[in-house]
């Protein structure tokens, strides 16, 4: 016997294990699991930010209304006070007042037609009220 079988097992005689399933090389093909759904989370998460974009948005734009609302009303009082004298004005001047057929005819060249009825005209549409 020689001095390499004393001392323990040759190269020789080695067992290697055979080769496991994870060492053994991968296919080309992949799942596209993976990228696709990465893909819809990118898309959800952009769509919950574009939400939340537009609720603040439209939170914005309504108190932007409601504090207009004010102005709004006092100009639709104005406007309606302002026809009733062209109104008033436009009767004096058919019933023979000079100073009334005047004005009339003033306001009439600078483009202004009054309504003798009084009747304002048609009112914007009111838009609902937000929820």
């Amino acid at each position: 016997m020689n001095a390499e079988s004393s001392s323990g097992p040759s190269l020789q005689h080695a067992q290697v294990p055979p080769p496991r399933s994870d060492d053994a090389p991968r296919s080309a093909t992949h799942s596209a699991f993976v990228p696709v759904l990465l893909g819809l989370a990118a898309i959800f998460v952009w769509l919950g930010f574009q939400t939340l974009q537009l609720i603040d948005s439209r939170e914005a734009l309504q108190a932007a209304r409601s504090g207009q609302q004010a102005a709004v009303d006092s100009a639709a009082k104005l406007r309606a006070s302002l026809d009733a004298v062209a109104a008033d004005t436009q009767r004096l001047a058919d019933s023979g007042n000079t100073n009334a057929r005047t004005l009339v005819a003033e306001l009439g060249r600078r483009g202004i037609t009054i309504n003798p009825a009084g009747a304002a005209p048609p009112a914007a549409p009111v838009l609902p009220a937000s929820r």
